[in-house]
């Protein structure tokens, strides 16, 4: 395809989501709020630097400035303008370790987010007197579109990175001057119901076996 012209497009940007094709090509998949999707053929993790520079952004420098706010070494959220808040979830399995897990989704762009499903743990049988041992199934990410997104990540790591997201834009909206976006407590969060496999009373269950991003 041509040239991604991220100048015209943030406007409407949803998220960068890293796909395979039918034919094996590891590609991204460029949401947008008003049009269909647009395949790109370069692998997701390139399209964040490209978008940064779009506003004169070095991206790496960001992400080690957003880190020492957020207090994160990995999935660090990137504010490069106001109403532009990336946030890194992991979107899939990679098939090569360099193909590249992570999608970069519009922080105000998302509407809600819940858990999605459960199902039986690899390896895992039968317990005595109870049916399978189930567990959440990732995290179901809906769009201001009514689109939704299915990813593995957890639905309480998801959560982290979201407010993790919050704290970035509001440190970028004090050192621009601009008021800051929509808060997170927009964005509505559907509690989880399960607890986790130790603890059935675990008053924490949400920091319960944080999962260790790549």
């Amino acid at each position: 395809m041509a040239k991604v012209q991220f100048a015209e497009l943030w406007p409407q940007l949803m998220g960068l989501v890293p796909v395979y094709t039918r034919d094996g090509v590891n590609g991204t998949n460029i949401l947008l709020e008003r049009d269909s999707a647009l395949f790109c053929d370069l692998k997701t993790k390139t399209l964040p630097a490209r978008l940064s520079h779009t506003f004169l952004i070095d991206l790496r420098l960001a992400q080690h400035a957003f880190s020492q706010v957020c207090g994160r070494r990995y999935a660090i959220p990137v504010a490069l303008r106001p109403g532009l808040v990336m946030i890194p979830v992991r979107a899939r399995m990679a098939r090569v370790k360099d193909d590249g897990t992570r999608a970069y989704l519009v922080k105000d762009k998302i509407r809600e987010y819940l858990p999605q499903g459960a199902g039986r743990r690899p390896g895992k049988g039968l317990e005595e007197g109870r049916g399978p041992q189930e567990k959440p199934n990732g995290t179901r990410i809906v769009f201001v579109d009514d689109t939704a997104l299915v990813v593995p990540h957890r639905w309480p790591n998801v959560r982290d990175v979201m407010l993790a997201a919050e704290l970035v834009e509001r440190e970028a909206a004090r050192l621009s001057g601009h008021p800051a976006g929509k808060s997170i407590r927009g964005v509505k969060e559907e509690q989880e119901n399960y607890c986790c496999r130790k603890c059935r009373q675990c008053p924490r269950k949400d920091s319960c076996f944080p999962e260790q991003d790549e």
